[in-house]
């Protein structure tokens, strides 16, 4: 499945879950309970049975741990960089070094990667999950905190490191990368089947959830005040990507699925972390709501251009 046919499911399913809550059928509280289902339960279950299928040779690919380290290092500063030059405050700067790659790579990659690419491909997504989780939260973060601050603070690195370590997709692709290295690359049928029974609701359950949680204020003005870092977010880092991939080869699968999980709009807890880290949360609102709308149109070039 390819270009516009992978990507109308998915709008078709994010819009039917942004009916269902303004026509008052998924409540807020129920929304949640979406999240906290899928956050918690699926993801967990189908991220560990990934993991673990993919081998124990795959998850000591150096040529991918570099890649996505790199990308990791070099994008946010590149971003504030940018925002310092166009006169941003640092409290929108910070937003912009934040949203650089946090992707949502899950809740929409996740179906994207899954219809576009299938199994291997959301194989090859949780290799890039297991290799690249924390560092994606803790270096995000970090950069995040120099451009609002200027500089690191122990105590909230030590509290973002904590709370990542305890965070369920993390902890599922530890559990599945001990697991494949140790040899069980197969794992007993019975329980291969019950993690595959909670890994098929992901799919229908992130689209739902993404769409109950988008909140869009006027569109046009939205665009205009986030075209930049939107641009950064679906464009700029995905290109990168692909360069290192061509600097450091890796299966093109596997490349494809880093590629795709790199170009999705901005991660939807962008926001709430904004808003916790005291940056500017209604631009960083404007970031997910204006990537979303516009990856509808990138996503489908960025999987045109890898088939």
């Amino acid at each position: 499945m390819t270009g516009l046919s992978a990507v109308v499911p998915l709008l078709l399913t994010v819009f039917l879950g942004w009916a269902l809550r303004r026509k008052g059928f998924l409540k807020e509280g129920t929304a949640s309970q979406l999240m906290w289902l899928l956050y918690w339960v699926s993801l967990p279950a189908l991220l560990f049975r990934k993991t673990v299928s993919v081998g124990g040779d795959a998850l000591l690919n150096g040529n991918l741990f570099i890649a996505i380290h790199l990308s990791y290092l070099f994008m946010p500063p590149l971003a504030w960089l940018l925002a310092r030059a166009a006169g941003e405050d640092r409290r929108r700067a910070a937003v912009s070094t934040l949203v650089s790659i946090r992707s949502n790579n899950v809740y929409m990659g996740l179906p994207v990667i899954a219809l576009t690419l299938g199994p291997e491909g959301v194989e090859a997504l949780s290799l890039y999950l297991a290799m690249g989780l924390f560092s994606y939260n803790l270096l995000s973060l970090a950069w995040a905190q120099v451009a609002l601050s200027g500089g690191l603070s122990r105590r909230h690195l030590l509290d973002t490191a904590r709370s990542v370590a305890f965070n369920p997709l993390f902890l599922a692709c530890l559990a599945g990368v001990g697991a494949s290295l140790l040899g069980f690359g197969e794992l007993p049928r019975w329980l291969d089947a019950f993690l595959e029974i909670l890994g098929d609701l992901a799919t229908a359950l992130a689209l739902l959830a993404l769409g109950a949680s988008i909140r869009l204020g006027n569109p046009l003005e939205t665009l205009c005040s986030a075209w930049r870092d939107t641009a950064f977010r679906l464009l700029v880092h995905p290109a990168v990507m692909a360069a290192l991939f061509f600097l450091f080869p890796v299966e093109p699968v596997v490349a494809a699925a880093v590629i795709l999980a790199t170009a999705m709009p901005s991660a939807v807890n962008n926001f709430i972390l904004a808003k916790g880290m005291e940056m500017d949360s209604d631009y960083a609102g404007e970031v997910v709501a204006a990537s979303t709308v516009l990856s509808l149109v990138t996503i489908p070039l960025w999987i045109g251009w890898i088939a």
